[in-house]
């Protein structure tokens, strides 16, 4: 069994064995997006290698309209490498973002309950996206630990 499509909430990610099969790939999803009239979104898509060849240069993909996607060495969730692997590191930025926030407008007026009911609320899901489709190594989970424990220390 082959998966091609991974679907998850607005994130859309397509996996082939080659750059000449990606591209057909591609173009088969370009003709599906055109039926219910939508397009790439080619300033916010990215190509990705993974493989034993990760860091060879490719040749480009671009999209029916003739727009290149470009070749990068990491995207929000996965990074280059031999192996496929999950990064945590934008989970993690985004999650410290939004605590600070939340944070910095409640501050000390609320009581640790409540901040904690925020937290849980409105940063955990950042912090999680994502992860349970991703095989993640126990230091993964010890950093997303980390930051739990860590904003929790910050109201407690």
């Amino acid at each position: 069994m082959c998966v091609s499509i991974l679907l998850y909430a607005d994130d859309i990610v397509l996996f082939a064995p080659s750059v000449t099969a990606i591209q057909c790939l591609l173009e088969v999803y370009e003709r599906e997006l055109d039926n219910i009239d939508m397009l790439i979104n080619a300033k916010k898509s990215y190509c990705i290698r993974i493989g034993p060849r990760f860091k060879f240069d490719c040749h480009p993909l671009v999209t029916n309209d003739n727009r290149e996607l470009k070749w990068c060495g990491s995207i929000c969730y996965i990074t280059s490498a031999t192996v496929f692997r999950c990064s945590v590191s934008h989970n993690k930025q985004a999650t410290y973002r939004a605590f600070n926030a939340t944070f910095g407008k409640v501050g000390r007026a609320a009581s640790a309950e409540v901040m904690i009911q925020l937290f849980n609320s409105k940063c955990l899901s950042i912090l999680y996206y994502g992860i349970d489709v991703c095989p993640l190594t126990s230091t993964q989970i010890n950093s997303l630990q980390f930051v739990v424990n860590s904003c929790y220390r910050k109201f407690l």
